[in-house]
């Protein structure tokens, strides 16, 4: 397969995005003639007119303007790129996006670990629940709870831990644990927005007609309100034991039941498959793998 010269595509997606020769070579350090030469240079490569040219202005065929959609994100991939190798041994950000629950529960509690072992490199933390574009938000990492299903990116499994009931000691009996199940009923449930792992968690404990107590009780927007609400005593929460280390160490939470459930949706570590990683952000994804290791080992040998 035969690519037209990269200079020429330079030359073209400069002077299309101004419009302009002359602009295109303020920008490029040549001369319009020059600009003139190359984009000539690239029509007879591939064959189309690019440019409609007349004296009041230059404009872009229909073809033009398809192509210049076409490469404008490949040449800012190879731009990316090109600055990550030559930032490795400059100033260095890593940007992760996660859930707030995520990054409150576990990530921050050890990001200073990481910090310690490699104190040039910040890390900054975008929380949000929605599913970000990584390279059109300007993001490295993103940690996702799915499936681990995500065309397009790279994908490495962080932690796949259990469910697991949890409230505030002062809602329980002197006992701490719940006789049955079946005594949920006279509790509040906590929900996340999605609602699916009360209805698991009843289905797995052979409560086959939990449908009623899954659809009351409050909703919260993540794992992380989710938590709160459970540490305030407002009710019965169910979330992964990882994100709650602490408060079960402590006591602020406690299990009402020893039943916990497995569950296909893990934390994933997603990147975009095609980026060079610079030395930082290797060190960061491998830190952050070794970390999610020996979480998932604490948690699955207890």
């Amino acid at each position: 397969m035969k690519f037209p010269p990269l200079h020429a595509l330079l030359c073209f997606e400069a002077t299309g995005r101004h419009a302009s020769m002359k602009g295109a070579a303020g920008e490029l350090f040549v001369t319009p003639a020059a600009i003139s030469q190359q984009i000539a240079k690239l029509e007879k490569a591939v064959g189309v007119t690019l440019f409609i040219r007349n004296t009041k202005r230059l404009e872009l065929t229909a073809e033009g303007k398809i192509y210049l959609r076409a490469i404008r994100p490949a040449l800012g991939q190879i731009s990316d790129a090109t600055q990550r190798l030559m930032s490795d041994n400059g100033p260095n950000t890593i940007t992760v996006s996660c859930t707030s629950g995520f990054a409150m529960q576990w990530l921050l509690p050890r990001l200073p670990d990481f910090q310690a072992i490699c104190p040039g490199i910040e890390v900054l933390i975008s929380t949000t629940n929605r599913l970000v574009d990584l390279l059109g938000d300007g993001v490295d990492f993103a940690v996702r709870h799915g499936l681990g299903r995500y065309p397009g990116l790279e994908v490495e499994m962080l932690i796949n831990d259990r469910l697991q009931p949890v409230c505030s000691p002062s809602l329980l009996p002197d006992s701490r644990y719940l006789s049955s199940p079946i005594d949920l009923k006279s509790y509040t449930l906590l929900h996340d927005e999605h609602r699916e792992d009360w209805a698991l968690w009843l289905r797995a404990v052979g409560i086959e007609d939990g449908e009623a107590a899954v659809h009351k009780g409050s909703v919260f927007v993540d794992s992380n309100g989710v938590i709160e609400a459970a540490l305030a005593g407002m009710g019965i929460a169910l979330v992964r034991r990882s994100l709650i280390r602490e408060e079960l160490a402590s006591g602020r939470l406690v299990v009402p039941f020893r039943a916990t459930i497995d569950t296909p949706i893990a934390y994933y570590l997603v990147y975009d498959e095609t980026a060079i990683l610079p030395k930082s952000s290797k060190q960061f994804r491998d830190w952050l793998v070794s970390q999610a290791t020996v979480s998932q080992r604490e948690f699955t040998t207890r």
